[in-house]
């Protein structure tokens, strides 16, 4: 699996950077969320806590797969800025059993 960053675009506003990327898979399956933010956190050093990929769409028959992710200045701010599936998507929360 390698990882291309396509775009880097800085948000000062939110307090992210947000991460446009390919990941190329030839032969093997779109790697997961957990994979990929692996990657692009040893490759950017970047903060695993305030880390989340927002998405990765593969095509058919296609070995190279879309994905965006965003990078918060603190664990913090993501919390406060990122919907709550999103965070329950990644692991930070739990779900709350009823």
């Amino acid at each position: 699996m390698e990882i291309r960053v396509i775009d880097t675009k800085e948000n000062k506003l939110l307090g992210r950077k947000e991460i446009y990327f390919e990941v190329i898979h030839e032969g093997e399956p779109t790697p997961s969320r957990a994979d990929v933010k692996g990657k692009l956190v040893a490759m950017l050093d970047l903060n695993p806590e305030a880390t989340v990929v927002q998405y990765i769409r593969s095509y058919f028959g296609s070995h190279v797969s879309e994905g965006y992710a965003k990078a918060y200045e603190s664990k913090e701010r993501m919390l406060y800025i990122e919907p709550e599936y999103v965070l329950r998507r990644e692991g930070i929360i739990q779900e709350q059993e009823e």
